[in-house]
């Protein structure tokens, strides 16, 4: 009698943030995109994507100055909900296709003030580590302090 064990290994992306999600019940500062590196620490699996994302964002502050920001990750494709199955419900998870392969450039069109936003999908593990244009480290960094500062300005307003 022969047993046979299948493993099925979902996509691996890098994914570092901006800034690290607010509560304190895991610690993701090791992956701030400020301290991106490609190593391991920045790679984790996607269960439920089958693209990885890049977004690379850009703020125009004074006297002509933009900042850019870099964020990776899996692509956001899981849609979970609930069907309901002989009178009962259950719930569901399904993987959409939303994106197309390459880099899509969403600027300000309809005259409001947006930030120049680039979203890039790929399908291939550890796929969304290309570089920026500019000085990745050191925009990111001015990225995390110009969000910050921005948060303690509209937390003062209130």
């Amino acid at each position: 009698m022969a047993l046979y064990i299948f493993t099925v290994s979902s996509l691996q992306c890098y994914q570092c943030l901006i800034n690290p999600p607010p509560g304190q019940y895991y610690n993701t500062t090791k992956r701030l995109c400020s301290h991106f590196d490609h190593s391991d620490t920045f790679v984790v699996e996607c269960p439920f994507s089958t693209m990885c994302m890049k977004q690379e964002f850009y703020l125009d502050i004074q006297n002509g100055v933009r900042i850019s920001a870099v964020l990776r990750d899996c692509a956001p494709q899981k849609h979970a909900y609930h069907d309901i199955e002989n009178g009962r419900w259950f719930p569901k998870t399904e993987v959409l296709e939303p994106y197309s392969e390459g880099c899509t450039d969403i600027d300000n069109d309809k005259g409001e003030r947006t930030t120049p936003t680039s979203f890039c999908y790929c399908r291939q593990n550890l796929c969304n580590t290309s570089p920026n244009t500019s000085h990745e480290g050191y925009t990111d960094i001015m990225g995390v302090i110009m969000v910050f500062n921005l948060m303690k300005f509209i937390n003062s307003l209130r």
